[in-house]
């Protein structure tokens, strides 16, 4: 049906994901500098400095990772989404049991013209795993179109309303 290479995720979604976590780091890295003056100890931050730039080294190549590991794909069947680097995970969805399909934007994805589409279960799953992140507006709407096009024809199929 459709891949992840057929509809790709934007290149820019590994920018948005680092610069989305180096937020959470400068915050921190901020907070250990601010307490090793107060504290006095200036031979700290040389370390606290190395720590950082290697943080910033590790969360670019993670998001890279990140993004070159990521898949989905449309199947006739369930859609079958995979994604993470060090713990990957994959989760498939049989769309007789998916109810919804929706597009939506962030603050840092709106800076970068991404879309996410997610995809709502009764289950908890669906909070966690069921979005593809990092789409084109187009793309999106792509991918939602074909979604809800597969749930309905799986509710046709098993006479659900």
């Amino acid at each position: 049906m459709a891949t992840v290479n057929e509809i790709p995720l934007d290149p820019a979604k590994p920018t948005k994901r680092f610069i989305n976590s180096m937020i959470g780091w400068i915050i921190l890295f901020t907070i250990l500098i601010v307490g090793t003056l107060l504290l006095q100890l200036g031979s700290f931050l040389i370390g606290i400095a190395v720590v950082f730039v290697l943080m910033i080294g590790w969360q670019w190549w993670y998001e890279n990772a990140y993004y070159k590991n990521y898949f989905y794909d449309i199947q006739p069947e369930f859609l079958n989404i995979k994604k993470g680097v060090i713990t990957p995970r994959e989760a498939i969805f049989p769309y007789e049991k998916l109810q919804d399909v929706y597009v939506d934007q962030d603050i840092f994805d709106r800076m970068f013209g991404l879309w996410d589409v997610h995809i709502s279960t009764a289950t908890m799953l669906s909070g966690m795993e069921a979005h593809i992140d990092g789409v084109s507006e187009e793309n999106s709407k792509k991918l939602r179109d074909m979604i809800l096009t597969k749930i309905k024809e799986a509710k046709r199929k098993t006479g659900a309303s």
